[in-house]
């Protein structure tokens, strides 16, 4: 049995590409080594996170989340008991769609990637929902 959280939180300072960047390698680093799989997707400013594993090392990520100085307005989304993990191939998949969304329509990759992401929440109709409205919000604002 695994649990599976979302939460969605805002970044109390604006991060360059650099610094997205070494963010991802080290929760890739930390959650290999927790045995915690999920997505992080990152759209100016805010991040949304789904982490899955135990239900005990889950929730002490979190808990660690909450207290990392970085982050304000910290909202939990859902929390579900999960019998396997959606993404147990990844650490952490991580998509700045700050520098990547102008590109989706070239880039066959990342839409196989999404379609993924899509695929393993069909089970989950709400958290799918989120995902797509967090993508949507800020770029039909500038579009």
């Amino acid at each position: 049995m695994y649990l599976g959280l979302t939460y969605i939180s805002h970044s109390k300072k604006m991060l360059t590409e650099d610094m997205r960047m070494q963010l991802m390698r080290e929760c890739q680093v930390r959650n290999a080594h927790s045995n915690i799989t999920g997505l992080l997707l990152y759209q100016q400013g805010f991040f949304l996170q789904y982490i899955e594993g135990e239900p005990h090392t889950v929730r002490s990520v979190y808990q660690h989340i909450q207290r990392d100085q970085r982050h304000e307005d910290i909202e939990l989304i859902s929390e579900e008991v999960l019998m396997e993990r959606r993404f147990p191939h990844w650490t952490m998949f991580f998509r700045d769609y700050d520098f990547v969304y102008p590109h989706i329509r070239q880039d066959y990759g990342e839409l196989t990637t999404l379609a993924k992401v899509v695929e393993a929440l069909e089970e989950d109709p709400a958290l799918q929902k989120t995902m797509f409205d967090f993508l949507k919000i800020t770029h039909d604002q500038s579009a």
